[in-house]
């Protein structure tokens, strides 16, 4: 009777959103001290897992994170954004420009987190309003923003001052004790999304768009503006990473995140966003964020080739994607215990 009991809240546990990344995520760290204490002898103490490494990989995916929370959004509409990478180095340019010709915090901040709107109003007309594949369209719209970033830089890294504005300074290198305001914006975001989708009518309607398109159009779902709206959000999103990005390095590479799309929608596959809609949640893709972490930072400091890692994610994203598809058609790959 009492293994039945625990049988059952270990089903209960793993059913719960993003449980089993969560626990993979534990499993992968572990693995990587026990490697890295072989390899490097061990006798001074954590390794992977000390709390400076672990500190180190939050602040590592924070702006990957923050992106994420948008595409969250997008993802559970069934629809996907390509060009967010592009999109983040042509806004981490933009606001570059902007502290170099003006040194003004607030057009720095407010001027590049609007422009991050406007991409995402860009991609997401061309998606609900004009009708067109949101896989196509933001694929195009990816080569459009990497080719304003070129343009807009001169195919030059881009500095800001050291002694540029107090005020942008602080968004992305102060501190509250222990706590950086990089973490900061991370939870705040998080914690804005996450209400969106789980305590709003807008968020419930993105499910349902995601779960059956077709009875949404029919149920009074305002269809095109919602997805719009999540694209957005991701724009916004994207704009906010850049500020923070840029008031932290103060310095863009045109090309910095080109392909940083493919880290943003790991991060919210391995959090349990069904590719086809209306599955997703934003605490899921914390962990997902955390585990991508973990398996970067890991990688890294084993010294392993960067090609190694990328062939280590794309399996890990096949395998996902493959598990989603099969069981969104009944497919099961072992039999339940009668």
């Amino acid at each position: 009777m009492s293994e039945s009991k625990s049988n059952s809240g270990i089903k209960k546990l793993l059913s719960v959103n993003g449980a089993s990344v969560f626990i993979a995520m534990i499993v992968v760290a572990i693995l990587f001290e026990i490697i890295l204490q072989i390899v490097k002898g061990g006798g001074n103490g954590l390794i992977f897992l000390a709390p400076s490494n672990l500190a180190s990989i939050l602040r590592q995916q924070l702006y990957i994170g923050i992106i994420a929370f948008g595409m969250t959004l997008i993802m559970i509409t069934g629809n996907i954004d390509l060009s967010v990478g592009n999109q983040l180095t042509f806004l981490c340019c933009v606001c570059a420009i902007i502290m170099m010709q003006t040194d003004n915090a607030f057009f720095g901040i407010v001027g590049t987190i609007a422009l991050g709107g406007l991409c995402g109003l860009f991609n997401g007309f061309l998606v609900s309003y004009v009708k067109l594949n949101s896989f196509i369209t933001t694929l195009g719209a990816s080569s459009i923003f990497g080719a304003l970033a070129l343009m807009v830089s001169a195919g030059t890294v881009l500095v800001i001052p050291d002694n540029c504005s107090k005020a942008f300074q602080w968004f992305g290198t102060a501190s509250f004790g222990p706590i950086s305001i990089l973490i900061v914006w991370f939870i705040l975001v998080a914690i804005i999304l996450g209400f969106v989708l789980s305590k709003t009518v807008y968020g419930q309607q993105l499910y349902v768009i995601g779960a059956n398109p077709v009875s949404a159009r029919f149920s009074g779902i305002k269809y095109k503006r919602n997805i719009t709206l999540a694209y957005v959000i991701t724009g916004l999103c994207c704009g906010l990473a850049a500020v923070v990005t840029m008031a932290n390095v103060k310095s863009s590479n045109p090309q910095a995140a080109s392909g940083a799309e493919m880290e943003v929608i790991l991060c919210v596959v391995l959090g349990g966003c069904a590719v086809n809609g209306g599955k997703g949640s934003v605490w899921g893709t914390i962990i997902g964020v955390l585990f991508y972490g973990v398996l970067s930072n890991g990688f890294t400091m084993l010294n392993l080739p960067t090609y190694m890692k990328w062939v280590v994610m794309g399996l890990i994203m096949v395998f996902v994607l493959s598990m989603d598809v099969l069981k969104g058609r009944g497919i099961t790959l072992w039999k339940k215990k009668q």
